[in-house]
């Protein structure tokens, strides 16, 4: 008999998809057979119109709309609204959900993404279900309240930071445990030396490669500093478009005066992480603890304020890093690393090593499937579905009485 784990969460951004997927994978590679995994995105497919048409906002929000946004996090965070969200949000969608919930029927559900939290734990009661709630904190330093529900089983948090704001919130100590970023398990598989990559991916041997990745969306400013890297002497140059084909059509009919290759979306990020000297990228949660993995130091050119903000904190804090915000700067800031007899590079990846966690999925998935229940006898598996088909008969009865 499998046991199902359910991941509620939504395509705002890439990470908490990609944190589900990452986890999962984890369940089946330890316990083989044993778990059905379901990821759902709940406001896109469970919700009626116009709420399912908020996450496509979600780009606008952190592009043109950025003030908006940083407006929306204050607001949420600072004030007591967090608190009135999930009421009012909650009887509005209760009926669907727990038609979902009674289809499934989780053996343990969990959060990945912070509007599932206190939503879920009330749809939950109102099917009548006590199975355990997991929330996966996949913002790396900074917490919003809505992701901490006193209520929750289990809060697993991808640093020490984010477990002390937690506790600040309310949870006790001894419900929320530091696992890391949950991560691809290709990442934490250890990889061939930077040059057999390189080889490998057709790079050339001995130049320095510098990796500029933008997120799945290809986020920011990356045609800009692309072009501002061309300037620089000595690298070579990858570039990751993610799903944004119009940079990378852009890209691919440009001239370059250095070897440059221009991909879209990639599946073997872990390759191109270890073969780069240096990640330029945004400050996203994942793409940060895949570099600390690899050992590659980063550049960071931006975030989204709000939950990337304490992210750069985090990286310059630790000196895994550095932070420049203009695509002039990032191109003087690269020839310098690359100049003969600088040290901060090296120095840098050894900072960014000592905060990897690769086992981080592994550990989230040990931590969800051990709330899971036994494996009932067969002999108990017959009787559970007995009651489960009395009590079954017994709502229905009981509802046609309500009619009359």
């Amino acid at each position: 008999m499998t046991r199902t784990i359910l991941f509620l969460m939504s395509d705002t951004g890439g990470g908490h998809r990609a944190a589900c997927e990452a986890i999962a994978e984890a369940v089946h590679h330890l316990y083989p057979g044993q778990f059905r995994t379901i990821i759902e995105d709940i406001w896109t497919h469970r919700t009626p119109w116009p709420i399912n048409r908020l996450p496509k906002t979600y780009p606008w929000l952190t592009g043109p709309g950025l003030p908006v946004w940083k407006a929306m996090w204050a607001c949420s965070s600072r004030l007591p609204l967090h608190r009135l969200v999930p009421p009012l949000l909650a009887p509005l969608l209760a009926n669907r959900m727990v038609a979902f919930l009674a289809q499934v029927r989780p053996d343990v559900v969990v959060s990945a993404h912070p509007l599932m939290n206190h939503l879920t734990i009330r749809w939950l009661r109102r099917a009548g279900m006590t199975c355990p709630l997991v929330t996966v904190i996949t913002d790396m330093v900074a917490v919003h309240p809505l992701w901490v529900c006193p209520d929750v089983s289990l809060c697993l948090t991808p640093t020490d930071e984010a477990r002390q704001t937690a506790l600040h919130y309310g949870l006790p100590p001894d419900r929320v445990v530091v696992c890391g970023q949950p991560v691809r398990l290709g990442f934490s598989r250890p990889a061939a030396d930077r040059e057999t990559l390189r080889q490998r991916l057709g790079f050339q041997a001995g130049k320095p490669l510098v990796l500029l990745v933008g997120g799945g969306e290809g986020f920011g400013p990356l045609d800009k500093i692309a072009r501002g890297l061309n300037r620089c002497t000595g690298i070579q140059m990858a570039v990751v478009c993610g799903r944004n084909q119009a940079l990378k059509a852009r890209l691919d009919a440009a001239r370059w005066d250095i070897p440059v290759r221009i991909f879209g979306f990639v599946h073997n990020m872990p390759e191109l992480m270890t073969a780069a000297d240096l990640l330029v990228t945004k400050a996203g949660p994942g793409m940060l603890a895949e570099a600390f993995i690899a050992g590659t130091p980063v550049l960071i050119y931006g975030f989204i304020p709000g939950q990337e903000t304490d992210n750069v904190h985090y990286v310059l804090r630790h000196r895994a890093g550095l932070y420049v915000d203009t695509p002039e700067a990032i191109a003087a800031q690269v020839q310098a690393l690359f100049r003969p007899g600088n040290p901060t590079l090296a120095e840098m990846a050894g900072n960014a090593a000592r905060l990897a966690r690769p086992n981080a999925s592994l550990e989230i998935a040990r931590q969800i499937c051990a709330l899971a229940p036994p494996v009932p006898a067969e002999g108990d598996d017959v009787l559970r579905r007995l009651q489960r088909g009395m009590r079954s008969r017994l709502r229905s009865f009981a509802r046609r009485v309500a009619v009359r």
